[in-house]
């Protein structure tokens, strides 16, 4: 695995390598903090803040190629969620689960590295990325990190129509295990449970524990009780509508990028637009979450 020094003083360092088929990442130490983003995807990988375990639960089999997104941290889901497209005709087509951004290759532009934080910005730019949506546009993430966490993703439309975009910020959090595991505000949201098909649904979230698979139509801050590592993932955030709870149960064994047992570790809470969004043409729009650490 090669590797090279990009940035150091006296708060940190930073580094580039190479992981899996000549995928490029960056990883970075602080004092804060330490963590990873992979430049495949522009896609956190790890955080992990002082004398916490780490946030973001990322798979041991991760395949690191361009013929798959990577299994874990935060994958961007954009410019669609799930697997449906709008077409110009107003129909509704399958395709690909979410989108192209997850397996594209971003830019690294900037990393900063201060007494206080590491800030990573990342951008991808084009047209013609996929026939369902071949509009041109801008992408720009900021990525900070501390003993927080904030991701902001901007969406600029370069196009000279008005575009619409599902999405979510897919995020992996580690825990001791799903069925010691709760979203105690989730409780008194609705829900569609795409395992299923019901819709509006009301009713209680026992633990996380897989297979789970649901849209909940609420957008305020969540946290993750996790009672076995005495823990709380807090998560809030910004121009999203939705949360998605996703963790596939014992399906995980027939995923080749799922290590064995790999469903006991994580629960995906993402902060989604699983409706249709629009972005006038020339115009941008962001989204963005920010994750804190509890003891309890």
């Amino acid at each position: 695995m090669s590797s090279e020094i990009i940035l150091k003083n006296k708060f940190g360092t930073a580094e580039l390598y190479t992981i899996g088929d000549d995928t490029k990442a960056v990883r970075f130490v602080h004092g804060s903090c330490e963590g990873s983003v992979s430049l495949f995807g522009g896609q956190v990988l790890t955080w992990q803040p002082r004398g916490q375990k780490p946030v973001f639960w990322l798979s041991k089999d991760s395949q690191y190629s361009a013929s798959a997104a990577i299994r874990g941290g935060i994958p961007i889901c954009w410019p669609w969620f799930g697997g449906d497209i709008k077409l110009a005709t107003g129909n509704i087509e399958q395709v690909s689960n979410h989108g192209f951004v997850r397996q594209s290759y971003w830019q690294l532009d900037d990393i900063e590295i201060s007494a206080s934080q590491v800030s990573i910005t990342l951008s991808l730019n084009g047209e013609h990325f996929s026939k369902h949506w071949p509009a041109a546009f801008k992408l720009s993430q900021r990525l900070v990190f501390s003993e927080k966490f904030q991701q902001i993703l901007t969406m600029t439309n370069l196009s000279e129509q008005l575009v619409e975009y599902t999405g979510a910020l897919h995020s992996y959090f580690m825990v001791s295990s799903p069925d010691k595991s709760n979203i105690p505000r989730l409780e008194s949201a609705r829900f569609s449970d795409k395992l299923s098909g019901e819709k509006n649904i009301l009713g209680k979230l026992m633990n996380c524990n897989g297979p789970i698979d649901r849209i909940y139509h609420d957008n305020r801050r969540q946290t993750i009780i996790d009672y076995g590592w005495q823990r709380e993932i807090n998560v809030s955030s910004d121009n999203c509508q939705q949360w998605v709870i996703w963790n596939p149960g014992q399906a995980a064994q027939s995923m080749p990028d799922m290590h064995q047992g790999s469903e006991q570790e994580f629960v995906c809470l993402e902060a989604a637009n699983t409706d249709w969004q629009t972005i006038a043409s020339q115009a941008s729009v962001s989204i963005s979450q920010k994750v804190t650490i509890k003891n309890l």
